[in-house]
């Protein structure tokens, strides 16, 4: 499903891209990636802020959870086509344990792509 990862920053791994086997989703574009970005916090009680974002020439949409103005809560799903203006619905997550959310999110990107 995955054909190759990279990591950012170099060691800390904040941000992890990675290439999508497009042909294994039923994909019809090229380039079609997925970047995770997750902050643990400042403090062992702050809210872990995170994100999945998925995108390919025609295509990007992700699950983000952070402060924000677009919807009520911490949770979203926003979703765009082409150059159209992101549209966003609020999303509640099951967990904020990253394995958990992991195999959710891959879930929801297979039924959306």
């Amino acid at each position: 499903m995955v054909i190759e990862t990279r990591g950012f920053p170099a060691g800390e791994f904040v941000e992890v891209v990675a290439d999508l086997a497009i042909e294994r989703w039923g994909v019809d574009s090229d380039n079609a990636t997925l970047t995770v970005r997750w902050f643990a916090g400042e403090s062992e009680d702050a809210r872990p802020e995170f994100s999945f974002h998925y995108s390919d020439a025609e295509r990007d949409l992700g699950w983000h959870y952070h402060e924000q103005e677009h919807v009520e809560g911490w949770g979203h799903f926003q979703e765009r086509t082409g150059t159209a203006e992101y549209s966003y619905e609020s999303y509640t997550f099951p967990s904020e344990n990253p394995a958990r959310l992991v195999w959710e999110i891959m879930s929801c990107l297979s039924s959306r792509v």
